[in-house]
Parts: C-alpha cells; sequence; structure tokens
C-alpha cells in the first residue's frame, strides 16, 4: 500500500500499489498516454474507486490478493479501505497518516512529512510532479488503455519500476516492482472522479481500547 507509499503498511501489505495489464504490444500514438495521465494529475481533484492489489514473488508466484475501496483528495488527503483478507484503514488528513489494523486492533500514526515524496503515492496526492520526478516511455495500448513506464530521476527509491495505465477516465491500474523483484498490481474500478468528497472520510479518531503508535 504505499502508493502505497508503502513504508506505511504493516508487512503483509508492504508494497502497496497496481494490476498489470500484459497485452500484446500495439502501435502507440506518440505522446497520448502521457496526455491522459497528465490530464488526470491535473485536472482530477478527487478520485474515488473499488480496487484489487496483487502482491506476486519474483518467481510470479501470488503471495497475497486484497481489495477495498480507495479515496482520495487533492492534496495530501487519501483513504485506503482494506476488507480483505484482512481489515484495515490507511487515512491521512494532509498532516498526519494513520494505520488501523482491525485484527491487532492496533493504530499507527505518523506525520505525512515522514513519508518520501519520491513515491508514486506522492504522484497521486498532487505532491510531486510528473516532470520533475520521471521520464515517461509510452509502451503500448489495448482497448483504450494505454500503458507508462515512468522512470525515476529520483535518488533513494524503493521501487525499481513503475508502469501506469491510463484511459480517458483517468488513472486504471499501477505495477511496482521493488527492491526485492516483488511486483504489486492494483487495478481500480468503478472509478469516479471529481465527485464532492466528505471532509470525514479523511478524519481519524482511534476507537477506544485501541493501541495507538507514534504522535498524536
Amino acid at each position: 500500500m504505499h502508493f502505497l507509499t508503502m513504508i506505511f503498511l504493516p508487512h503483509r501489505f508492504l508494497n502497496l500499489i497496481f494490476l498489470g495489464l500484459l497485452a500484446l504490444p500495439l502501435t502507440v500514438q506518440a505522446g497520448e498516454g502521457e496526455r491522459l495521465l497528465e490530464r488526470f494529475l491535473k485536472e482530477s481533484k478527487t478520485m474515488s474507486a473499488d480496487f484489487q492489489q496483487t502482491l506476486r514473488a519474483d518467481d510470479n508466484e501470488v503471495m497475497q490478493q486484497s481489495k477495498g475501496h480507495f479515496y482520495l483528495s487533492r492534496p495530501g488527503r487519501f483513504r485506503w479501505n482494506y476488507t480483505e483478507p484482512y481489515v484495515q484503514q490507511i487515512v491521512s488528513d494532509g498532516e498526519k497518516v494513520w494505520i488501523y489494523d482491525v485484527d491487532l486492533q492496533q493504530v499507527t500514526v505518523q506525520p505525512q512529512s515522514a513519508s518520501a515524496n519520491n513515491t508514486p503515492m506522492a504522484l497521486m496526492e498532487g505532491k510531486l510532479q510528473l516532470e520533475e520526478a520521471y521520464e515517461v516511455t509510452e509502451l503500448d495500448h489495448r482497448d483504450g488503455i494505454y500503458r507508462l513506464r515512468l522512470s525515476n530521476k529520483l535518488k533513494d527509491v524503493d521501487f525499481s519500476e513503475l508502469i501506469v495505465g491510463v484511459d480517458q477516465r483517468g488513472l486504471k491500474f499501477m505495477q511496482l516492482r521493488d527492491q526485492f523483484e516483488q511486483t504489486t498490481d492494483i487495478v481500480f474500478e468503478a472509478r469516479a472522479l471529481n465527485e464532492k468528497l466528505p471532509n470525514e472520510l479523511f478524519e481519524f479518531t482511534p476507537p477506544e481500547g485501541v493501541d495507538v503508535y507514534g504522535n498524536l
């Protein structure tokens, strides 16, 4: 999870983010996929979607599958509600990030500034500019979805490769390969853009009786 970014997640959710469409390469209209990605990043102030996340080992074996619902409100606010296989909430109010593991009855909180600003999640949050952080290479497209490779220009990154898929409605999937050669795929369904989202989605109060770690 962390667009995930994922430095906040417990081990079972480490390396969050997004489904790789392994489509046969087709002729790509030069610049069209990058244009769609830039439009999504600049014009979409909010996003909500169902997501499915798959973590694979370097031999492509599936290590974990999870799903839930995602909310984004730029700049800096987001919420990941995991529903399977474990119930977990990751909430950012723009200043702090809260991670609530329901099974463990445990909450971890960190200043949002503690998160790396050179991650895919920072790009989605609006804290990172595409042209400043990445070299964009268009790979192919199929059924209106363009696959792009984003090569990081910054140092000290946790992900060796980032591939995103975009269409006319914005971000469709992300695929990340980490330093351990594990791949995290996240695909978004039922996407809604620029709809008003209640502020309560991005607020978090630890439930009574849970263990809280970090600075409130």
